[in-house]
């Protein structure tokens, strides 16, 4: 046994506790939520809901969206709790708003954790890998932009983890929050009907097969999942009823631009681009293709699930003709796959590629600091009208109108113009701005407190649980 003693058994619920008040801890100091387009038009369906009881909304920016939403209504349903908390205790319906992405990303962590475990890894690999997901990701930046994909993240991976948890256990109950994870997920982003239920869905059926031996109970179980996914379809069709007088219309469908992008070149561009690419913001990741071999020599279906998500999503965003997202940092469409992908870093096993994976581990957060201290709308506004008045577009930020997609393929291709290069540029120079920094002679030395404390803990009680399993596998032998 390798594990410190305690009064008490560890429980792994206190893992899952710690994981979740650090990971939410830091976010929330990191500092306030940019709304964005994207973001405000969603928050707006919310405030309109609660203060007054309609979906109908006033799009301030470009007049495009009133008096409908164009995005779908899973993110403004999840901001209805914190929308309404804030306008009846402290008058202000955007107030609590800030607290929505750090506890849905927090929700992410544990939820990845706990696959981790579910999939045999240890304890203490598990807890190290999530803290390398909440802090070495895209995903800490996330936190601090208001965009759905977040929450398409989270419920991808707890429908991962409930559907793993219906394998072991073979009670209905995870395949019911399975499908409500699905549910979600469709709600969130309406392109989750081919690039996350088709891989979930036939795993599904194939673990409903492989458990059941008769065909009632297998009838039972897929209606079980597939009931609040089907709820959730007619939630969204409703709301396009509601909206544009059909079901599935919409912007999006009569979009005359649509899928015009190279493959080759959004492949390129999502994976391994200067401005874009979920290896160069994300490098452990790289490590995914060494444990993928083993991953899927031990979990074969589960890899193949996995496999089947990432390349989905990777030829559906590749085609896109706005595959990098807009004006966002990083690989803003991949972000949903970012725990999924790391799943086969936990099965690179070796000396050496531990080495790797804490090196790699360590660059990643490295950019994570580097985009809290030189924010990215702060290289943005200053690089973009250079680009744009250099292509001969305008001396300004351009409007869609005005080719903002050929400025933010430069910024994407070009490694001169990657706004990580840029932001390394102004940190050396000392222009900086960090969001939390008015508070940052507080909530620095707290982070790194809290960190120490929380990491030494989460450290204790993970080889504790790691020696209680090693124990209970040699007296099973």
């Amino acid at each position: 046994m390798h594990g410190s003693k305690s009064a008490t058994p560890a429980n792994p619920a206190q893992v899952a506790l710690l994981l979740f008040a650090l990971s939410l801890t830091v976010y929330v100091l990191s500092g306030p939520v940019f709304f964005g387009y994207d973001g405000e038009i969603m928050y707006r369906v919310s405030e309109s809901l609660v203060l007054r009881h309609s979906l109908q909304v006033t799009d301030p920016i470009y007049h495009f969206a009133q008096p409908w939403s164009p995005y779908g209504i899973g993110t403004s349903i999840m901001l209805l709790p914190f929308v309404g908390a804030g306008a009846v205790l402290l008058h202000d319906p955007r107030a609590l708003v800030l607290l929505y992405l750090p506890a849905v990303t927090a929700l992410t962590v544990v939820a990845f954790n706990a696959v981790l475990v579910e999939l045999g890894v240890s304890w203490t690999r598990a807890a190290w890998l999530s803290v390398i997901l909440a802090f070495a990701t895209p995903l800490w930046h996330y936190t601090g932009v208001l965009f759905s994909e977040p929450l398409v993240g989270l419920a991808i991976t707890a429908s991962f983890l409930c559907l793993l948890r219906y394998r072991r256990t073979t009670l209905r109950r995870w395949l019911a929050f399975a499908g409500l994870a699905g549910g979600i997920a469709l709600l969130a982003r309406i392109d989750s009907v081919f690039l996350v239920l088709p891989a979930f869905g036939l795993y599904a059926l194939a673990l409903t097969i492989r458990e059941r031996r008769h065909w009632q109970p297998r009838v039972i179980d897929v209606v079980t999942y597939a009931g609040p996914i089907v709820g959730a379809a007619c939630v969204s069709l409703a709301y396009d009823v509601v909206r544009y007088g059909a079901p599935l219309r919409g912007p999006y469908g009569t979009d005359p631009i649509g899928f015009a992008e190279p493959l080759l070149s959004g492949l390129y561009g999502l994976l391994l681009s200067p401005g874009a690419g979920i290896v160069v913001f994300t490098p452990v990741l790289a490590l995914s293709l060494v444990g993928f071999p083993a991953f899927l020599r031990r979990f074969r279906a589960e890899a193949i699930v996995i496999a089947a998500l990432v390349v989905l999503r990777l030829l559906f965003y590749a085609r896109w003709w706005d595959w990098s997202g807009g004006a966002t940092w990083g690989p803003r469409f991949l972000l949903p796959l970012i725990p999924m992908m790391l799943v086969a870093v936990a099965f690179v096993d070796g000396r050496r590629w531990r080495i790797a994976i804490a090196g790699l581990a360590a660059l990643g957060l490295g950019v994570e600091l580097l985009v809290q201290i030189v924010p990215y709308g702060l290289v943005y506004g200053s690089i973009v009208p250079q680009i744009a008045e250099r292509l001969g577009i305008c001396s300004c930020v351009p409007s869609p109108s005005l080719g903002s997609q050929v400025v933010h393929n430069v910024m994407a291709f070009d490694w001169h113009w990657s706004p990580l290069l840029w932001q390394i540029r102004y940190l050396v120079g000392g222009i900086v701005a960090p969001s939390w920094g008015p508070i940052a002679w507080f909530a620095l030395p707290l982070v790194l407190a809290i960190g120490v404390v929380v990491g030494l803990r989460i450290r204790t009680l993970t080889r504790d649980l790691d020696a209680v399993q090693d124990h209970g596998d040699v007296k099973a032998a």
